[in-house]
C-alpha cells in the first residue's frame, strides 16, 4: 500500500480567510485594512483545518456550545462546552468539529489594528498569552461563559456598526478579553515570585533557544546548536550557563537543546513532506546518520517509522 505523505505546513493568511467566509459584495468594512474581525460562530462557522497550518493572525475564540478535536503542536485538546481560546500566528494547529452545533464567537486581529494607535491598547501583542508556547486553553463555569458572551456581543456590534471611535471601543473590548484571560491563567497557575539573577540567565538562554524556531522552510538552518555557542552569545561561561540553567529547570542546558531539537524533528516529520536529510539539515545534523541515531535513541523510533505512524 503507497505511503500517503502529509503536505506542507500551511499559512492561512486573513485575507484567504475573509475571502472564503464573504462574497464580494458581503465583505463589511473592519478598521485599518482589515486587520480586524469578529463573528458569530452559529453564522460562520470555524472549517476542519486537519491539515498542519500557521497563520499571519492573532484569534481569539470562544466556544458556549459544541465539541471538536483541537491541536497545537503536539498537545491535543478535546473542546467540550464553554472553552476560551488564544491563538499566536507562529503554533501549528489543526481542528476537527465533532458535532455539527458550534455556537460562541470568534476575532481575529493582526499588528496593523494598532498602527494609528499610541496609548496602553498597543501592549497587547505582547501579552503572556498571545506568546508561542503559551498553550491558553481555559475550560469555562457559567459564569464566565456568560460574561465572555456578553464581551462578543458588544465588540460583534461595534465592528458591524460604524459608530464615532470605532477602533478605541473595539481595542477596549478586546483589552477586557485578555483580562478575562490573565484572571483564568491566574487561577490555573501559581504567580511568579521574584526572578533571582540565575532564573534570568536561564530566561535568556531559553528564550534565544525558543526564537529559533519553528522552522518553517527547509533552507533555513538552526544556528545554535551546543552550549558553547549559546555562553558565546550570552556574554558568560558555558560552565556558569550550565550551572544556572540546572538550578533553575532541573534540566541542564544540553537537555534542553536536545530536547527542543527533538520536539521540532517530530513536528517536522508529522507536518510536512520533507526529506529525513532536509529535516536532519534544517535542525544542524549535516550528516543524516547522524540525526538518526539521534532520533532513534531518544525516541526509540527511527525517524522513518515515526513518520509512518
Amino acid at each position: 500500500m503507497p505511503i500517503q505523505k502529509t503536505p506542507a505546513i500551511q499559512l492561512q493568511r486573513m485575507e484567504d480567510f475573509t475571502e472564503k467566509l464573504y462574497s464580494p459584495h458581503m465583505i463589511p468594512k473592519a478598521p485599518l485594512k482589515g486587520s480586524f474581525a469578529v463573528h458569530d460562530r452559529a453564522e460562520y462557522p470555524c472549517v476542519d483545518e486537519v491539515i498542519a497550518s500557521r497563520r499571519d493572525y492573532y484569534k481569539i475564540s470562544f466556544f458556549s456550545k459544541g465539541k471538536g478535536i483541537f491541536t497545537m503542536g503536539e498537545d491535543r485538546y478535546e473542546i467540550d462546552g464553554p472553552t476560551l481560546l488564544f491563538l499566536n500566528p507562529h503554533e501549528i494547529k489543526t481542528w476537527r468539529a465533532a458535532t455539527d452545533e458550534q455556537e460562541g464567537y470568534f476575532c481575529l486581529f493582526t499588528d496593523l489594528l494598532f498602527d494609528s494607535v499610541h496609548s496602553p491598547h498597543e501592549d497587547l501583542l505582547h501579552h503572556p498569552l498571545l506568546q508561542q508556547g503559551a498553550r491558553a486553553v481555559f475550560k469555562l463555569n457559567e459564569q464566565q461563559s456568560g460574561y465572555l458572551q456578553s464581551i462578543f456581543r458588544q465588540l460583534l456590534k461595534e465592528y458591524q456598526e460604524n459608530a464615532a471611535f470605532k477602533q478605541e471601543a473595539i481595542l477596549i473590548y478586546l483589552r477586557l478579553l485578555m483580562l478575562e484571560g490573565k484572571r483564568l491563567a491566574t487561577e490555573a497557575y501559581t504567580p511568579q515570585r521574584t526572578q533571582t539573577a540565575a532564573q534570568v540567565l536561564s530566561h535568556r538562554f531559553t528564550d534565544m533557544l525558543e526564537k529559533q524556531f519553528p522552522i518553517e522552510y527547509n533552507h533555513h538552518q538552526v544556528k545554535l546548536k551546543t552550549a558553547k555557542e549559546f555562553a558565546v552569545q550570552l556574554n558568560t561561561h558555558p560552565n556558569h550557563l550550565n550551572a544556572c540553567v540546572k538550578q533553575s529547570t532541573g534540566r541542564t542546558v544540553s537537555e534542553h537543546i536536545r530536547m527542543r531539537l527533538l520536539l521540532e524533528a517530530r513536528l517536522l516529520l508529522i507536518h510536512t513532506d520533507w526529506q529525513i536529510s532536509e529535516i536532519a539539515w534544517c535542525l544542524g545534523f549535516e550528516d543524516p546518520g547522524n540525526f538518526t541515531h539521534f532520533f532513534k535513541n531518544h525516541s526509540g523510533q527511527s525517524p522513518h517509522i515515526y513518520r509512518l505512524q
